[in-house]
C-alpha cells in the first residue's frame, strides 16, 4: 500500500486540545469537538447528496501495519481501488489526531476503531460509521497453568484481570458480566489497565493478574511462553464491532459516489481475501514485516489455533447502536448524553456497493451471503 507520511501540521493543535485517549475515551477535560446541532443533521439529509461526489480524491487514515485491513490492503496491491475509478491516498495518522481531523473535515476517512466514533458523537460532533473493517478479535488469556472453567459470568468471580486499554471486546465483557449481576468495578472482579501487551503478560507471569484480555493472535505469539488463550469474549456476548470505516460530514455529503467506489473495490478485496489465502498472505506478510506464521495464524487460523477476527465489511449497524449503548452503561460515555448514533451508521453506501457487486456477479455465493447477513445486521 502506498501510504505517505504527510505530517497534518494543520490539525495539530485541534489534535491537541482533543480530550480523547488512546482507545479508551476520556470524556472529562480538555477541549470538546465542534458540536453539531441536530437541525445541521437533519438539514443534511434533504440534500441529495447520493447522486454526487464521483472520482473525488479521498483521503484516507491508517495506523501503523496494521493487517486488519486487509480487504483494502488487498484492494489496494491489486488495483481494485484504481479500476473503480476511487482516488484514494493512504496517510499514516496517529489514532488521537484521526477523529479530530475526521470531525474538523481535514481527513475525509479512516479505518480506525467504533470507541472514537462513538465517543466525538456522544460529544456532538459529527462521524460517520458507513462500513466495517473489524468484527470480534479479543482473546483472554492466561498461564498454562490455569485451570479454572470459565463457561459462565460467575465464573468470572474473584478473579484479577488486566486489559489492553483500547481493546473494544473488554468493554463488551464488561458489560456482559455486568448483566450478570456482577461488580465490575472491584466488587466481584478486578480489572486493571495496561497500554502495551508485553506489560499485561509480564503480569499474567507473575501471578499478579489471573487473566489478560487482548487482542486477536497475541495468544498465538505467546504460545510457548506459558501463556494459553483460555476463552475469547465473542463465545460470550456474540459478534461485536470493533474498527469501523468511518468518514467525515463533508466526504458524506460531497463525495458520496467515491465514497461507493471505495466500498466496491473493498469488497473486492475481501472476496481475493476469501476465497484466495495463498495470494493474500505474502502480500500481507510484505505490507506488515510481520512473519507468515503470524499473519496465516492472525487472519485465517491454523489446525492448532483459531482466530477470532473477522474483517467483514459490513456497517452492521445494529451492533454499532448496541456498542453505543454498551459505552454508557459502563461509564465510558455520558450516560446523559443527548445524543444518538441513529443518524449516524450510513448503510447506504455498503448497500449501494454490494447491489453492484450481486449486480456483476449474481451467481457469486460470497455476495449472496453478505446480502443476507446485511438484513439481518441492519435492518
Amino acid at each position: 500500500m502506498n501510504i505517505t507520511r504527510r505530517s497534518f501540521v494543520a490539525l495539530s493543535g485541534v489534535a491537541a486540545a482533543s480530550a480523547l485517549g488512546l482507545g479508551l475515551t476520556g470524556c472529562g477535560g480538555g477541549q470538546a469537538p465542534q458540536a453539531a446541532s441536530k437541525g445541521d443533521v437533519a438539514d443534511a439529509k434533504t440534500e441529495d447528496y447520493t447522486t454526487k461526489g464521483k472520482n473525488e480524491h479521498l483521503v484516507c487514515g491508517v495506523t501503523g501495519k496494521l493487517i486488519k485491513i486487509a480487504p483494502a490492503i488487498v484492494a489496494d496491491k491489486l488495483g481494485y481501488f484504481g479500476e473503480e475509478g476511487c482516488d484514494v491516498e493512504f496517510q499514516q495518522i496517529a489514532l488521537n489526531d484521526a477523529m479530530t481531523a475526521l470531525t474538523n473535515n481535514q481527513l475525509d476517512m479512516d479505518l480506525f476503531g467504533v470507541v472514537p466514533a462513538c465517543t466525538y458523537v456522544s460529544q456532538g460532533a459529527k462521524a460517520y460509521v458507513f462500513g466495517g473493517t473489524i468484527l470480534n478479535g479479543s482473546e483472554i488469556c492466561a498461564l498454562d497453568s490455569f485451570d479454572r472453567e470459565l463457561k459462565t459470568a460467575a465464573d468470572y468471580r474473584g478473579l484479577k484481570i488486566g486489559v489492553n486499554r483500547p481493546e473494544t471486546g473488554q468493554m463488551v465483557f464488561k458489560e456482559w458480566l455486568q448483566d450478570a449481576g456482577l461488580d465490575i468495578n472491584g466488587g466481584d472482579v478486578t480489572f486493571t489497565y495496561f497500554d502495551n501487551d508485553q506489560g499485561g503478560f509480564e503480569a499474567v507471569k507473575k501471578g499478579e493478574f489471573d487473566l489478560y484480555i487482548t487482542n486477536n493472535a497475541q495468544g498465538f505469539v505467546q504460545r510457548g511462553g506459558g501463556i494459553k488463550v483460555v476463552a475469547t469474549v465473542k463465545q460470550y456476548t456474540g459478534d461485536y464491532p470493533c474498527c469501523r470505516q468511518n468518514c467525515s460530514d463533508q466526504a458524506l455529503h460531497e463525495k458520496y459516489l467515491s465514497l461507493v467506489d471505495f466500498e466496491i473495490g473493498v469488497l473486492r478485496g475481501y472476496k481475493t481475501y476469501k476465497q484466495e489465502p495463498e495470494t493474500v498472505i505474502p502480500m500481507l506478510v510484505d505490507y506488515s514485516g510481520q512473519e507468515e506464521s503470524y499473519v496465516r495464524a492472525a487472519m485465517y487460523g491454523t489446525d492448532d489455533y483459531d482466530n477470532v477476527m473477522d474483517p467483514s465489511p459490513d456497517p452492521n449497524r445494529n451492533a454499532v447502536l448496541k456498542f453505543y449503548d454498551t459505552l454508557k452503561s459502563i461509564g465510558e460515555i455520558d450516560k446523559d448524553t443527548p445524543y444518538t448514533m441513529d443518524d449516524y451508521v450510513v448503510t447506504s453506501i455498503y448497500r449501494s456497493a454490494l447491489d453492484t457487486m450481486l449486480e456483476r456477479e449474481p451467481d457469486e455465493r460470497l455476495w449472496k451471503d453478505l446480502d443476507a447477513a446485511y438484513a439481518k445486521n441492519n435492518e
